[in-house]
């Protein structure tokens, strides 16, 4: 992975076709988590709630925490690994260092905190829901406007 040691992105053209493929792959994968998330927990925190819960008026059982857990540990894995090699692209972009840190520290820490308050709903308050909703949202965005910096430079922005 050449473009993790060279600060150039266009020093080779099929380094750059490549990370481009990736980034709209990438953009791809996160706007289809937001809908595999509303598909699983629902599309309103009520729903989130009555599938953490379950709703025995309407016979929906609740979420087991096995269940929980496990989603948990996948999505989170694969947030990581996107997150972290969209990040690494991000660090040779030509923003800021304090874009680049803020954008970075808003994106990874916003998924930590939507998984923490995640679990936080299905153990403790039901407030939290509103919180794991922002979250959520927030690292998505972030990714995908680190993803649209990443996709401008390479594509519209030829140094």
């Amino acid at each position: 992975m050449k473009f993790l040691i060279s600060k150039d992105l266009h020093a080779n053209p099929n380094f750059t076709l490549l990370l481009g493929f990736f980034a709209f792959m990438l953009v791809l994968y996160f706007i289809g988590d937001l809908f595999y998330l509303a598909h699983f927990f629902g599309y309103t925190p009520q729903a989130v709630l009555e599938t953490l819960r379950g709703d025995s008026d309407a016979f929906v059982e609740p979420l087991s925490l096995a269940s929980l857990l496990e989603h948990l540990h996948v999505s989170l894995f694969l947030a990581i690994l996107a997150i972290f090699t969209t990040m690494a692209i991000v660090l040779r972009l030509s923003l800021q260092f304090r874009h680049k840190q803020l954008l970075i520290f808003v994106t990874m820490g916003s998924l930590f905190l939507s998984a923490l308050s995640l679990l936080g709903g299905y153990f403790f308050l039901d407030a939290l829901v509103y919180v794991y909703f922002f979250f959520t949202l927030l690292w998505h965005l972030g990714g995908l406007y680190a993803l649209t910096a990443i996709l401008f430079e390479l594509l519209v922005k030829k140094t």
